[in-house]
């Protein structure tokens, strides 16, 4: 799903009439998720999934046409781990 679809299907399920709304409102939680993840490195929405930050190391890229390999510099990354509710309503099963 892309960003342009939902906002379409946010909009529609909150019956918001405002496209800037909808994009302000997501715009905030990412706002608000990125600054919690800055502090503590670690976010969890129970039921739903994990936010983290963590580290990536640098690696060694080889491309035949290069006479030299490159190295990417270490950099830190945002990575979800689904949690049980989210799998759940992903797989179409919402009631137990």
């Amino acid at each position: 799903m892309t960003e342009g679809e939902f906002i379409r299907f946010y909009k529609k399920r909150n019956r918001i009439k405002s496209h800037k709304e909808v994009k302000e409102k997501i715009d905030l939680f990412w706002d608000v998720l990125l600054k919690a993840l800055e502090e503590d490195k670690k976010v969890i929405f129970k039921e739903w999934g994990t936010f983290e930050k963590k580290e990536m190391k640098s690696r060694k890229v080889l491309v035949p046409m290069w006479e030299k390999p490159i190295y990417t510099e270490a950099r830190e990354a945002i990575k979800f781990r689904a949690g049980k509710g989210l799998i759940k309503i992903a797989n179409g099963g919402i009631d137990e």
